[in-house]
């Protein structure tokens, strides 16, 4: 009933999937400690037990501990909402902290990199195309992997991103720039290759069928490795964080940002990116009133 709730809300697949999953882990420790699949068990003394086997049992950091008793605290939400539960468990249940890092986003000398490598492997021009369209557009993986062939328009220079692909099945049209332009011209003309006509996905395997989400996670974890790069900055969303960066780094302005990402609020877009050091002390010398003083 949640997952129906949460598709009516239109919510991306990959959203929903997130809140179904999220429930895993505590169905498990429920079945480890002899209870039934009964959400009328679930109390909050056993909800702080549950924080407690996910970090003693399994391991589990601050940042994954707090995204899955996101997703259980929503869907006892939802259900004490609707009355199926007495009360929410979670009233007064405390996630953890966060710890205040910056999250991993791939460098310009670490796209370079990654670019040698990607030419010297099978397949050199998509996968070309694919990481500067990343880095190029901060598109999400999902987005990039549903992207068809009539969704590029070389003569403007946009993407369109369908609404059915696209997070909350929101549509928006994204810039590329002119080498990202030629590396997709590139790859569709001389190397891609659809196993039948019907085949309307940019990206292919090398069998010609749509390339998935392993097979692009498996890409870039073997772009990395040869490359020397940390493996956290060469994940999907550390490419879309790389362009934030780099965007707003190259004069890019941030309310324009956040309609390239496809965020709905630009508090998304603020907590998206976190500057380094030396971008606040540029941006501050260039900025700087006092410095300014006697310019005009």
């Amino acid at each position: 009933m949640h997952v129906r709730h949460l598709a009516a809300l239109r919510l991306s697949p990959a959203t929903i999937a997130y809140y179904f999953y999220s429930l895993e882990p505590l169905l498990q420790f429920m079945e480890a400690q002899g209870l039934a699949r009964d959400a009328e068990l679930i109390t909050l003394p056993l909800l702080r037990e549950f924080q407690l086997w996910l970090r003693d049992t399994h391991g589990m950091k601050a940042g994954g501990e707090h995204a899955v008793l996101r997703g259980v605290r929503a869907t006892l939400r939802w259900a004490a909402e609707e009355e199926l539960l007495a009360c929410d468990p979670t009233a007064k249940l405390r996630l953890p902290t966060l710890p205040h890092e910056r999250p991993p986003a791939v460098q310009p000398d670490e796209v370079e990199r990654c670019l040698k490598v990607a030419a010297g492997m099978t397949q050199p021009l998509r996968n070309r195309a694919i990481l500067l369209c990343l880095y190029d557009t901060g598109l999400r993986m999902g987005e990039v992997l549903q992207l068809r062939v009539d969704d590029l328009n070389m003569t403007t220079g946009m993407i369109t991103v369908r609404a059915e692909t696209a997070k909350r099945e929101k549509a928006r049209v994204v810039p590329i720039g002119l080498k990202t332009s030629k590396a997709l011209n590139a790859y569709e003309r001389k190397e891609r290759r659809a196993a039948l006509p019907m085949v309307q996905q940019l990206f292919l395997g090398r069998t010609g069928e749509p390339m998935t989400k392993g097979g692009l996670t498996h890409l870039l974890v073997k772009i990395s490795a040869a490359a020397e790069v940390p493996r956290s900055h060469t994940a999907p969303h550390a490419w879309r964080r790389g362009f934030a960066v780099g965007y707003l780094r190259g004069g890019g302005d941030i309310f324009s940002l956040q309609q390239i990402l496809g965020h709905t609020t630009l508090e998304m877009t603020r907590r998206y990116v976190k500057f380094l050091p030396d971008d606040l002390q540029r941006r501050h010398s260039l900025a700087s009133p006092v410095d300014n003083l006697g310019r005009r």
